[in-house]
């Protein structure tokens, strides 16, 4: 009785030092207010859906959100920064790289995009 206690005892020890010692899970991209992710190939793939991007075009603005998405993401974890200081660094920064993106567009493109931006502005309609 003693043995098969001892046995398994030492089957959850190691059990629990198995499960220490995995992987963690990796990092998800962070999220932006209405849960849309800060991940550059995603976004390239929905632009270039939306803006009908040539092949060009789209390896020239992968960089650019890449650059983006890492500038966003050090911005949120300055813990230096105030609320008002980091929105007014945040406002800068997206209006930086906007202007990043629509250089790479033509005209057509940069008139859907605007469109895009002021949809996403758009307050949404409450379902009550």
């Amino acid at each position: 009785m003693k043995k098969q206690f001892a046995s398994l005892a030492l089957c959850a020890a190691l059990g629990a030092g198995m499960a220490l010692a995995a992987p963690l899970p990796q990092e998800t991209p962070a999220t932006t207010a209405n849960g849309h992710r800060f991940d550059p190939s995603q976004q390239l793939k929905r632009l270039t859906k939306r803006l009908s991007l040539t092949t060009d075009q789209q390896n020239q603005l992968l960089p650019i959100l890449t650059d983006r998405q890492q500038q966003m993401s050090a911005l949120r974890g300055d813990t230096s920064l105030s609320g008002q200081e980091r929105r007014a660094k945040a406002r800068t920064l997206r209006e930086d790289f906007d202007s990043k993106i629509k250089a790479v567009l033509n005209d057509s493109q940069k008139q859907q995009y605007e469109q895009m931006r002021q949809h996403r502005r758009q307050p949404k309609e409450s379902n009550s």
